[in-house]
């Protein structure tokens, strides 16, 4: 009994540390960090040229009233200047308004947008919405 016991506990750790390391190599919604494991992020980044602080998100956001950019207490609606999707499956939609609404780019999988004010009205993005999100508008 004792053997089996051990054994056991064995087994317990070996699985633990199996799950920690597959847990801490996926990605992470809103770490800083622009990845593309587990379907890959949204990136939007305060300035034109992909620099500065940074919103990486996993999910559809219907707005970002009160979102801030990673580490710091800058609000991002309205301030976005460049956006990255690093979902090489599926293409976003960015909005102007909040809840999906206003004017409308498209990013196909893996594209970058640059220069948002090209797109909008005066980096004015307020939501976003993958393609694969049976809520979005079509």
């Amino acid at each position: 009994m004792k053997n089996f016991t051990k054994a056991a506990a064995v087994l317990a750790a070996a699985g633990a540390l199996i799950a920690g390391a597959t847990g801490t190599a996926s990605a992470g919604s809103y770490n800083g960090s622009c990845e593309t494991s587990n379907g890959g992020e949204i990136c939007l980044y305060r300035y034109a040229d992909f620099t500065g602080n940074i919103y990486d998100t996993l999910y559809s956001k219907t707005n970002y009233n009160g979102s801030t950019y990673y580490g710091t207490s800058v609000l991002i609606d309205n301030t976005v200047s460049s956006v990255r999707n690093r979902d090489f499956v599926n293409a976003i939609d960015v909005y102007t308004g909040q809840n999906y609404t206003g004017s409308r780019t498209h990013a196909d999988p893996g594209l970058e947008l640059w220069d948002m004010a090209v797109f909008s009205d005066d980096n004015a993005i307020s939501s976003h919405c993958f393609e694969n999100n049976a809520y979005c508008p079509g």
